[in-house]
């Protein structure tokens, strides 16, 4: 792992952030279209907030994610800023699989915006363009590489779920600051119920995807590729971790008013928020540099 650290260059650190903040944003407006949806027990301040987010979530990513065109050309014109303006180049990654993959993204978040139109067709827009967004990861990657095209429902069902996860953040930390502790308290359980289901969704499909990949084994962890993940499963251990003091501790003392208790979940949703945007930033260096055992050179970019 840290020969393939060693390897960073200016470029491929700007592109691992860009990546990463294109992750982020792209699943912070999915998400938050799918909670929207999905928790019933939000207030209209929550839904409203959710609707801002949504909006600036998607612009964000569509920026980073067009950023993405021009760093990959300059990675194939030798790392040179120079190569990131050449035309040929660009229309090459421009009909490349991560073209279309930011293309396809790109139609998803247009239609998450069609969330601020009201009555029933724009939230129906927004769902579909929520999915569209999380498929979109599918069709460039290491997914893509694999045999099969189950590989690529595997990550996409497995994006869908950190999405939920992601976007319910902000109600939660919302809800504990301003709302009288038993309708923060309900939504925080109707939450929780509900995040049960997402930990085995996600469980199940990176289990899936890291086998078709080859990569769920122990001689994995003599690869870069391996290491990199080991270190990714011991950030979601640590968020699995929260998510149990959420439910069976800060949720319950929150319902019954207990004093502080709103204070108590705010710093540990922050400390999750936190271990979440270091497995993105990690997942963005994984597929930079490394790649699973089955498949061939990762791409930088």
């Amino acid at each position: 792992m840290l020969s393939a650290l060693g390897t960073i260059d200016a470029l491929t650190l700007l592109s691992i952030l860009v990546k990463t903040a294109s992750y982020a944003a792209t699943l912070l407006a999915a998400g938050s279209v799918l909670v929207a949806h999905g928790l019933a027990r939000l207030s209209s301040r929550g839904r409203q907030a959710l609707v801002r987010t949504a909006i600036l979530a998607a612009m964000a990513a569509a920026l980073f994610s067009i950023l993405r065109l021009p760093l990959r050309a300059g990675f194939l014109m030798g790392g040179t800023l120079d190569g990131a303006m050449d035309p040929m180049v660009l229309g090459m990654v421009a009909e490349s699989p991560l073209g279309t993959s930011i293309a396809v993204r790109i139609v998803g978040l247009m239609l998450i915006c069609a969330i601020v139109r009201p009555g029933r067709i724009g939230p129906r827009l927004a769902s579909v363009g929520a999915v569209l967004a999380c498929v979109s990861f599918a069709l460039r990657g290491h997914a893509y590489g694999a045999p099969g095209a189950i590989a690529g429902v595997l990550v996409s069902v497995h994006l869908l779920g950190l999405a939920f996860w992601i976007g319910a953040l902000g109600p939660l930390l919302l809800a504990a600051r301003r709302e009288p502790s038993d309708r923060a308290g309900a939504l925080a359980e109707e939450f929780g119920t509900k995040a049960i289901w997402i930990v085995g969704i996600l469980v199940a499909a990176g289990t899936g995807t890291l086998a078709l990949l080859g990569a769920a084994t122990p001689s994995a962890l003599a690869t870069p590729y391996g290491q990199f993940f080991a270190i990714k499963l011991g950030l979601f251990a640590g968020i699995l971790s929260l998510a149990a003091v959420h439910k069976f501790r800060l949720t319950p003392a929150l319902s019954s008013g207990s004093p502080g208790s709103g204070d108590r979940l705010r710093r540990s949703i922050l400390v999750e928020t936190f271990l979440i945007a270091l497995i993105l930033g990690m997942t963005a260096t994984l597929t930079a540099l490394s790649s699973p055992p089955g498949l061939g050179a990762p791409s930088a970019s």
